[in-house]
């Protein structure tokens, strides 16, 4: 179905803008003088992003510099004193000011937040203030930010909020405080940051100095108490909070739990086909690991490698393709485990135009894996009438329900030559295209032999096409092409 899609960019409000923005707000006339003043200061010093207009005003409300005269029923300011609110570069700074003002909870649960992402679990929010000391989510927060707290918030030193009940309700008046102050929006236990500028500026509660030591603390005790489904869900999340200070990671068993945990969610990024989210993990994992991965972890080496290399590929970052495939072909393990890298180095050539080379590189891993291997030349009229004979006696008077009922292949090499071979059809075909011929008879006979593989449907199909063609015999070939079709409608 196509549908017309239209991009509405909306720019910030000029002066003129910004005052019916205002006088809406107040209740008064954008023509009143005292409102333009006001509203030329405002656009000053948001430059016309209507949040940042909304936040600015608000703030002019919170600090009393703007009050309502019941007297003469409207707004009332001083001009000199609004004009003299610090100018910021953005409306941040002010945000900040109105957390700093906040019940301390509020805004160590702010912090917390901001760590989280955009939207978050109020749960989540509470497991983590349970596990983490007070002094530590103290320690912090921005001076300006810790030393407003009062006596009567303060928790011992060392104390957690593990002493409440660990419910959400425990932390009712943060999140009713939350909603109030239009920071946030809640939909039962799933709380929203309101713009993601606010979401910035509780992410300045916390110390520059802090903050990946801080998101690591949240990354870790998420780690450790969510259930296996909940990490499973948050995994993106809790893997991102832990990559924060993963150069500070001090023991190998952490660096290896890393990762794991970095190589999981790059395969989860990739069967969601986000390629270049998969990339960033995939290379977190390998930085954790360092040049001792391949002799103390190969396994996951390799596989963040291979996993990497084929990330790589599909987003078009052919150089670190490369380096990765080169990397795997030069350690000393089993051809089995270099198959990954193998199948994407023949693709990538072919994919660029390199397909001489890419024939080369698929007939060469059919050779480490010892299984016959046709040559890369034309083939001879005597050659392919040998192989085709081959295949008949194999076939005799098997039907398409025959085939289709063959037993599965069982046999890990035979299945990786076969993918080799599938791949050489293509490339063959535009470069030495009586090679076909006998590529397609050898995924034919392995079928016959060894059993079905993902590759025997082509196989069939290839068959027929050469027996309804140039050999004329359409009564074959039609029944070869109806067992590709009933192999290609098993699960």
């Amino acid at each position: 179905m196509n549908v017309s899609i239209t991009q509405i960019k909306i720019g910030n409000l000029n002066a003129d803008g910004v005052c019916p923005f205002v006088a809406e707000a107040l209740g008064m006339d954008d023509e009143d003088d005292n409102v333009k003043t006001l509203a030329n200061i405002t656009h000053k010093k948001t430059e016309g992003n209507p949040f940042f207009v909304l936040m600015f005003l608000i703030s002019l409300y919170d600090e009393k510099l703007i009050q309502y005269n019941f007297g003469a029923m409207k707004w009332t300011w001083d001009d000199d004193a609004v004009n003299s609110k610090i100018v910021t570069d953005n409306v941040a700074s002010v945000l900040v000011d109105k957390m700093n003002r906040l019940q301390e909870d509020t805004q160590k649960m702010l912090m917390v937040a901001s760590c989280l992402g955009a939207s978050f679990k109020v749960s989540a929010i509470v497991e983590v203030m349970k596990n983490i000391s007070d002094g530590e989510i103290r320690s912090s927060m921005r001076s300006s930010s810790s030393s407003i707290l009062t006596g009567s918030f303060l928790l011992n030193e060392g104390e957690s909020y593990a002493s409440r009940d660990g419910s959400v309700s425990s932390f009712a008046s943060s999140i009713k405080e939350f909603e109030e102050e239009g920071l946030v929006e809640m939909d039962n236990e799933t709380g929203r940051f309101v713009h993601n500028q606010v979401q910035s500026a509780a992410f300045e509660l916390i110390s520059p100095e802090q903050r990946n030591s801080f998101r690591a603390k949240i990354g870790s005790t998420l780690l450790n108490t969510l259930s296996p489904d909940e990490l499973e869900t948050n995994l993106f999340e809790v893997v991102g909070l832990l990559n924060c200070a993963a150069s500070e990671t001090d023991t190998d068993v952490e660096r290896d739990q890393l990762a794991k945990l970095n190589l999981r969610a790059g395969i989860k990024a990739s069967d969601n086909g986000a390629f270049d989210t998969a990339n960033v993990y995939f290379q977190a994992g390998r930085d954790a690991l360092g040049s001792r991965g391949w002799e103390d972890d190969y396994s996951t080496m390799l596989d963040l490698c291979s996993d990497g290399a084929n990330a790589c590929f599909l987003t078009g970052d052919l150089d670190t393709m490369n380096d990765l495939i080169d990397e795997v072909l030069s350690k000393d393990i089993d051809t089995v485990e270099k198959y990954r890298v193998s199948e994407i180095k023949v693709k990538s050539l072919h994919a660029v135009g390199k397909v001489n080379e890419s024939i080369d590189a698929a007939l060469n891993f059919r050779r480490q894996l010892g299984l016959p291997t046709p040559q890369k030349k034309p083939a001879s009229k005597f050659t392919i009438a040998r192989e085709y004979m081959r295949v008949m006696r194999l076939l005799k008077k098997k039907t398409a329900e025959d085939i289709a009922n063959l037993p599965e292949l069982d046999d890990e090499r035979q299945e990786m030559g076969q993918r080799m071979n599938e791949l050489l059809t293509v490339c063959a075909f535009q470069v030495q295209p009586t090679m076909l011929a006998l590529i397609i008879f050898l995924l034919t006979t392995t079928t016959l032999k060894h059993g079905l593989n993902p590759s025997s449907c082509d196989a069939f199909a290839g068959l027929g096409m050469i027996l309804c063609g140039r050999l004329g015999k359409l009564e074959k070939g039609c029944e070869m092409a109806k067992a590709a079709e009933l192999i290609a409608e098993q699960p």
